[in-house]
């Protein structure tokens, strides 16, 4: 009989989504470049899916306007509602008034409870993200 070692699988695509998640903005950049040098839609696709709701929050004003007119203000508020007040404050001026108004609403009100709600609400604002970006609508 036979001992044979039995080997680990490990996903390394998902640990490099894992990492570009929770490195910064530059060093997250420098290796999605890298990457693009030898794969370029391989580089498209780990970015996309190491998108997190903050990243949107990073970018200018008028490409986080563009993404969030797409939502109803009752998923924006759930989605804004885990966040820090800088980066609430931030989304919410990015918007028109009457939006604003209406997801700051919904974010005042008690979500304690909605916790899986509120990281649909994320997620499902991060995939029109990433359709508006192949787009060419905004650049992420």
């Amino acid at each position: 009989m036979e001992n044979k070692e039995q080997g680990v699988y490990i996903n390394g695509r998902q640990q490099v989504i894992e990492m570009l998640q929770f490195m910064d903005n530059t060093e997250k950049q420098k290796l999605l470049d890298n990457i693009k040098l030898r794969n370029a839609v391989m580089a498209r696709e780990l970015s996309e899916q190491s998108l997190s709701f903050k990243d949107l929050l990073r970018l200018p004003n008028n490409h986080i306007q563009t993404i969030f007119q797409k939502h109803n203000p009752a998923i924006i508020g759930l989605a804004l509602f885990e966040l820090p007040v800088s980066l609430q404050r931030k989304a919410l001026q990015s918007l028109d008034r009457d939006i604003a108004e209406k997801a700051f609403s919904i974010m005042s009100s008690d979500l304690t409870n909605k916790k899986i709600e509120c990281k649909r609400a994320q997620n499902k604002i991060v995939q029109t993200a990433i359709h508006l970006s192949r787009a060419r609508s905004v650049d992420l």
